[in-house]
This record gives structure tokens, C-alpha cells and sequence, in this order.
């Protein structure tokens, strides 16, 4: 009767990985790293609202250009499903 025993070594992999995330999940939870990632998150959705007002101001001030890039693209997929039917 061949009986394989799990050595030390492969009992260490198959624990290492769960280990690893409840350590990375302990260290998330402490008081410090959740108020620096919630200061981290306001800067970024400040940043973001301030980049998605840019985006729309320049779009209403080169209208010409954002109709030319809409028309362009429309072509480009046109042009692609054309292309698939043949």
C-alpha cells in the first residue's frame, strides 16, 4: 500500500496563501491605513470631478473637433462592419 504523506514543505505552500491574505486584510482594517486610503480616495474623486469638468469645457469649446471625432470613428466602425459581411 503506496501511501503519500504531505511533507513540511507543501503543507507550507498550501498555508502561505490564506495566511498572506488574512495578514494583508488584518493590516487594511487597522485605524491608520483606512483613514489614510479615505484621504487617498477624497484626492482622487476631487481630482476626477475636476478632470470630467475639464473634459466637458474643452469638448463645448472645439465643438468642430469633437463633431470631426465622432464622424471619424462612426467611419472606423462602419468601415469594420462592412468588412465582416464580405
Amino acid at each position: 500500500m503506496n501511501v503519500n504523506q504531505t511533507n513540511s514543505h507543501t503543507m507550507l505552500k498550501r498555508v502561505v496563501a490564506p495566511l498572506t491574505v488574512w495578514a494583508v486584510t488584518k493590516a487594511l482594517e487597522a485605524p491608520s491605513v483606512r483613514k489614510a486610503m479615505s484621504d487617498v480616495d477624497r484626492r482622487f474623486h476631487k481630482k476626477r470631478k475636476a478632470a470630467s469638468k475639464n473634459v466637458m469645457k474643452n469638448a463645448m469649446k472645439n465643438r468642430v473637433w469633437l463633431a470631426a471625432g465622432v464622424a471619424a470613428l462612426l467611419t472606423g466602425v462602419g468601415m469594420m462592419a462592412k468588412a465582416t459581411r464580405k
